[in-house]
């Protein structure tokens, strides 16, 4: 049942990001380019977390009960938020200027 849920939820957060990152235009200001760019990293770092937990530990999703499995995916979420919030890994940013320079956001 969760790994259904898991699916769809990531499904939708990748389709999230494609859907923002196609609306930019020349209109779009610095701030929300930023916000998309920030949005990005945050989803890659989560994706990250939830691979290096899953070599490091060994577990299986299969393994964990139900709820364990999908607050766990709630908690690397807000990681992953807090960790671009205070600085991350610069893809945000990285990801930011080169949109500045091909696009001429």
């Amino acid at each position: 049942m969760y790994s259904a849920y898991g699916t769809s939820v990531k499904s939708a957060g990748s389709a999230s990001l494609q859907s923002s990152l196609g609306n930019i235009s020349s209109s779009t200001d610095d701030e929300k380019l930023m916000e998309v760019c920030k949005g990005f990293e945050s989803y890659f770092v989560q994706q990250v977390i939830e691979q290096a937990k899953t070599s490091l530990i060994g577990k299986d999703e299969e393994e964990e009960g139900e709820y364990m499995q999908y607050f766990g995916d709630m908690f690397n979420e807000q990681y992953a938020n807090v960790i671009v919030e205070n600085g991350g890994t610069g893809l945000a940013q990285q990801l930011y200027d080169s949109m500045k320079r091909t696009y001429q956001v």
